[in-house]
């Protein structure tokens, strides 16, 4: 029951045992070996085959290794095992050792530790009269079994055996120094008599130790010469894992060049793990330690510090820390050289944080004047308060500033890894008062020059990492020491902001950096605000002197991320004084009205003016762009603000249209995108949930009269997006107006959400918010423009071009998709030049990168008519793409799918009813065998063994919708259900139901096909394959179900005597299963050929399944009638009023 090996023998039962006494067990064994030594030996040997997961029949008895020599045994073992696995098969490459199987962990610790024991508890007589030669004979020569499994298995139980003669012999030489003892006392009390016997045992003890050594090295050397060259990486691993072990006990023993030339060929060997093994021997052999010889320690490292310093650059990150730790004894040993620290100290800017972490103690130790590193090892306590004095710490953060600078070269951006590296265990680097001192003009120890660039990016970089850790939900301690960093940071620097940006501003990768600081630091206080930790750190004349200079970094710096951070910067601010927000609104008014004084000017292009004035729109629309994320940089003028944007993006629209050459550069049309949408969602707020207003604008000034504009706006904003998607030829235009409608239809659907979620309960007062529709017009442009998106994106090579933040999306401590797609978009188009599309091609990676990214938006889309359009299915069609990265943005969207579906019944139908979409997408595009893989795909991902009853009810339902369409619609492809056979074969419906829907189908065929046609129906619509697949897939589970049965119903006696004994069969892990019971495979049953989902997409139509721009338009949802407003739903239909077999009206077929 507690899983591990069968058998009914002692050391078997040992080693399954929770708790075992293996001394115990050990000394049992003694007991028989002493009474029948060959009958010990073959339960020794029938215990090696049973962990090596052989054949039950091939158990050793004790005539099998009666006067045999052990190499015959071993030759008819092997020939025994060999003509089993060419009758019946056999896997030979797993075993206990290996697996991960209930049990396997048991016996991976219990089985070393036995055979140590067998060894170590043994009498020195024992040993030397027998037992060892036989424990060396039979383990030898096992260990040259030729089949992977038993090599293994012996080579563990030889290796113990070493180390338990190890163990043995040091137990005689404490047995010696005891005897010792004793003599002297004898003689000291004249106990004459004593004498003779005392010294008899210490002579005989010192003669056994002195054979027990000779013959742990003998059989240790000669394991190590055949078993570190296996073939199998897992016994390399083992014999130096072994070997660490025994150094450990006897290290002056092993710096013997017997042993350590193993060392040097094992440095180079293939298998990572192998070379992890390899090093940390070595770094135990290096240790400075008095006690061992010198000139042995010196020998060792002559002849290994070239492969160390080689290895520290090792493709393996842990290997090459290892290595690391092994220079750093060698140095410790004063026999490296300074010109040989330059390896070593190029791992700090290492992208591995376990290198860098090495490297940065091998920095402090041997580079820097002053060890650095502070904090105890463990590193579980808190920023010590006091620890070392500021004089000490100033020095200390001198040192490291003066390494940052001579080491960088000016490539600051490595400090963030430096400081990575020494983060929690440095205390100089927490020490904020000392950090301002010397960061801040007027300080007192102020520094200059590169000096003090290196420690603004220091400085930012900590309060960055203390933030990601105040953020985690890791240990207790560790965001209670981020919080005590930033609550000393707060205290230092935010009553300073104006002189920390001041001593920045005429350097721009350092005033980057302190914009950052200064971000961090006002949001920390803002979040502490309440908690009376960092409320009073800025109040008063101290906020208003902060938001002055941050608004005058804002309108100086050019550097767009500046501008970020100092507009997140003065977004904390207004949560912390009110004076903040009248200076933040006249900066709005200032730029409101440079841009608004622009406008005019763009089409006249007044060639005579010193900066264009396109230019110059874009320089504002760029600055209020950024703004607009901290506020409403329209003052809510929606019908001059944002009329105005939208006159100059609809006169693109127009001149793209007519052919002309447009006022409006592409560059300018993007951010004039950006910044209307984040005008339209703070607008659309400040609309929908009026009482209480939400957090995001709180802050902005609102007009309710101009608010009344804003559904109107929205409407005339959908309609120059679907001008600009229809007409514009520059990509990254089309591709900012499809973010663009995305957003704001979600924003909008939002919005509405929430406000009904807040009235739930309450009377209706007044008319329902006022609802954002999908219009035809731009429904068919959004899906003309993914389907040319997706079609690029999956026309560049898999193998290049990947985009690797797929998997953050949703992260909250990520930029949102919309965010990386516009700046993504902006980057691309940065030096275009000219305002045509030849100058705005897009590369192959950043192709895929939108692709993801538009995906991911429609992903997190809720807009009813968003999720009942095309739109959704496209994005699951790319489960077949051949890239991993667009597949992976239809798993994103299928699990958050699949998680409402749980909630109620009409997410449920909703769910299915897309993924029957998706299918239908693509049976209609690229056939029937693609459309069924894609079924096989979706269905893996919709979960594993049954569905829960309401998921099951829609599943079926979906069905029902999809046998409707194929046999009633004129323009249904042929062969569509035998596109939906695997939604039956995965086996996640009951069978009660399947059975009701075979019936169903079989009554629908009838009763719909014209008189006389009913064959030729059924086979255009691929009827006859679902048929026999709700059949085959029903009477398997019945007969499953039958099987259980019988077996639970078999008595005790019976089921004992009916365990086989064959070996365990084992599933797709490798994991053996437990012996007399089968495995319920949730396999594709269907009688047509498999279809099982893979990981990589198939060639076959793979690259043809992508959306077209001719994908139809859906008609309007059920859940948004012609009025406008959108129905409420009253909660999640019961299960038991659910018709489960029916007419499928709800999911009927789409257009």
């Amino acid at each position: 029951p507690g899983g591990g090996p069968s058998g009914r023998g002692p050391l078997v039962r040992g080693l399954r045992a929770k708790q075992p006494d293996l001394r115990r067990v050990a000394g049992a064994w003694h007991d028989r070996f002493e009474r029948d030594h060959p009958a010990a030996i073959a339960e020794l040997v029938s215990m090696m085959l049973t962990v090596a997961d052989t054949p039950a029949h091939a158990e050793v008895a004790r005539e099998d290794v009666q006067d045999r020599e052990p190499a015959d045994v071993v030759q008819q073992l092997v020939a025994a095992l060999a003509l089993e696995a060419s009758e019946k098969g056999a896997d030979f490459t797993q075993h206990w050792l290996v697996s991960r199987e209930r049990g396997a962990q048991r016996v991976r610790e219990n089985y070393p530790l036995l055979w140590r024991e067998v060894t170590a508890t043994a009498s020195h007589r024992m040993l030397l009269d027998g037992l060892l030669a036989m424990l060396r004979d039979w383990t030898s020569a096992m260990s040259e079994c030729q089949f992977r499994s038993v090599r293994h298995v012996a080579t563990v139980a030889a290796l113990n055996v070493v180390e338990g003669l190890g163990v043995a012999g040091q137990n005689l030489q404490e047995l010696c120094e005891t005897a010792d003892v004793q003599i002297r006392d004898a003689e000291a009390c004249e106990a004459l008599d004593r004498l003779p016997t005392l010294r008899a045992e210490r002579d005989e003890a010192a003669r056994a130790a002195r054979s027990l050594a000779a013959a742990r090295d003998s059989m240790g050397v000669a394991l190590l010469s055949r078993r570190a060259k296996d073939v199998d990486p897992e016994i390399r691993r083992c014999c130096f894992d072994s070997m660490r072990r025994w150094a450990g006990a006897h290290r002056a023993a092993f710096l013997d060049q017997q042993w350590t030339r193993y060392l040097h060929f094992g440095a180079g060997d293939r298998d990572p793990k192998v070379r992890l093994a390899v090093f940390a021997v070595l770094e135990h052999l290096l240790h400075n330690d008095a006690s061992v010889p010198a000139q042995a320690v010196a020998t060792l490292i002559d002849h290994s510090k070239p492969k160390v310093l080689a290895r520290c650059h090792d493709v393996d990150p842990a290997v090459g820390a290892a290595a690391v730790r092994c220079a750093f004894a060698i140095a410790d040993r004063e026999m490296l050289g300074e010109t040989e620290y330059d390896p070593v100290i190029d791992l700090v800017w290492d992208a591995d944080a376990k290198r860098r972490s090495e490297a940065v103690a091998f920095i402090s130790r041997f580079v820097l004047i002053e060890d650095v590193l502070d904090y105890l090892p463990s590193g579980g306590t808190l920023m010590p308060t006091g620890a070392v004095g500021g004089t000490v710490a100033r020095r200390r953060l001198k040192m490291i500033l003066q390494f940052l600078v001579e080491y960088t070269e000016e490539h600051y951006r490595l400090v963030d890894r430096f400081a990575s590296a020494i983060w929690r265990r440095a205390s100089c680097i927490e020490d904020w008062e000392i950090i301002a001192d010397l960061l801040l003009q007027g300080g007192e120890h102020e520094v200059t020059g590169a000096l003090h660039i290196a420690l603004v990016h220091l400085a930012e970089a900590v309060v960055q990492l203390a933030v990601d850790d105040a953020a985690t939900t890791g240990g207790a301690d560790v965001p209670a020491h981020a919080e005590a960093v930033l609550d000393r940071a707060a205290r230092a620097l935010a009553p300073r902001v104006p002189a920390l940006l001041s001593s920045c501003q005429a350097e721009p990768a350092a005033m980057r950096r302190a914009a950052s600081l200064c971000r961090h630091v006002l949001g920390h206080c803002a979040a502490r605000q309440g908690r009376g930790a960092c409320g009073g750190f800025i109040s008063g004349q101290q906020g208003e002197a902060a938001a002055e200079a941050l608004k005058t970094a804002f309108v100086r710096q050019p550097d767009t991320e500046t501008l970020e951070h100092c507009a997140d910067a003065m977004a904390h601010l207004l949560d912390l004084t009110d004076t903040a927000r009248g200076i933040i609104l006249g900066l709005a008014n200032a730029l409101h009205a440079e841009l608004m004084d622009l406008v005019p000017c763009i089409a006249a292009e007044a060639a005579a003016a010193e900066v264009p004035p396109a230019d110059a729109l874009l320089a504002a629309a760029a600055r209020l762009r950024i703004l607009a994320k901290a506020c409403d940089v329209s003052l809510c003028r929606v019908r001059g603000f944002s009329g105005a944007l939208l006159g100059l993006l609809d006169d693109r629209a127009d001149a793209m249209a007519q052919g002309a050459d447009p006022a409006v550069g592409p560059q300018l049309a993007v951010t004039l995108l950006e910044l209307l949408v984040l005008v339209m969602m703070r607008h659309t707020a400040a609309l929908i949930q009026p009482d209480p207003l939400p957090h995001c604008v709180v802050h902005d000034p609102i007009d309710r009269q101009e608010l009344k504009l804003v559904p109107t706006a929205a409407k005339d904003f959908c309609k120059v997006v679907a001008a600009l998607l229809q007409a514009d030829p520059v990509p990254q235009v089309r591709t900012a107006a499809f973010a663009s409608a995305v957003a704001v239809l979600t924003a909008w659907a939002n919005a509405v959400s929430f406000t009904e979620a807040s009235r739930a309960g309450e009377a209706a007062d007044g008319e329902e918010p006022p609802f954002l529709r999908l219009d035809d017009e731009l429904a068919e442009a959004l899906c003309g423009h993914l389907g040319e998106l997706l079609t690029d994106a999956n026309a560049v090579p898999p193998d290049s071009g990947r985009f690797e933040g797929v998997s953050a999306l949703g992260d909250a401590k990520q930029a949102s998709a919309f965010s990386q797609l516009f700046a993504g978009l902006q980057q691309s188009l940065i030096g275009a030049g000219g305002r045509d599309a030849s100058c705005c091609a897009l590369s192959d990676s950043e192709r895929v990168r939108l692709a993801a990214l538009v995906c991911a938006m429609l992903g997190a889309c809720r807009h009813p008519e968003i999720a009942d359009s095309t739109l959704p299915a496209v994005v699951l069609a790319q489960a077949l793409s051949p890239r991993n990265d667009l597949q992976e943005v239809a798993w994103i969207l299928l699990r958050r799918l699949r998680k409402e579906a749980h909630l109620q019944a009409e997410s449920a139908d909703a769910f299915f009813k897309v993924l029957l979409h998706a299918v239908y997408l693509v049976h209609k595009d690229a056939g029937v065998e693609a459309a069924r893989d894609l079924s096989s795909r979706l269905l893996f991902h919709v979960g594993v063994g049954k569905l829960a009853p309401v998921m099951q009810v829609s599943l079926v339902a979906a069905l029902q919708a999809g046998v409707m369409r194929s046999l009633t619609a004129t323009d249904a492809a042929p062969g569509l259900l035998e596109a939906l056979v695997p939604w039956v074969t995965k086996r996640c419906v009951d069978e009660g139901l399947l059975r009701e829907l075979a019936a169903w189908v079989e009554g629908e065929a009838k009763a719909s096909a014209p008189q006389g046609r009913e064959e030729e129906q059924a086979e255009h619509a691929g009827l006859p394959s679902l048929i026999a697949a709700l059949k085959a897939t029903i009477e398997r589970g019945e007969k499953a179900a039958a099987s259980r049965g019988a077996v639970g119903a078999a008595p005790p006696a019976i089921m004992a005597s009916a365990a086989p004994q064959a070996p365990a069969k084992r599933a797709a892990g490798g994991a053996p299963t437990p012996r007399g019971h089968d495995l319920e495979e949730e396999e594709d049953d269907s009688p047509l050929q498999d279809a099982a989902p893979q990981a990589d997409g198939d060639a076959a139509d793979a690259d043809t399944v992508v959306a077209s721009a001719s994908l139809p338009p859906t008609a309007p949802s059920a859940k948004t009638p012609a009025s406008g407003k959108r129905r409420r739903t009253s909660g999640t239909t019961p299960h038991s009023q659910r018709n489960p077999v029916g007419p499928a009206k709800a999911l009927g077929p789409r257009p």
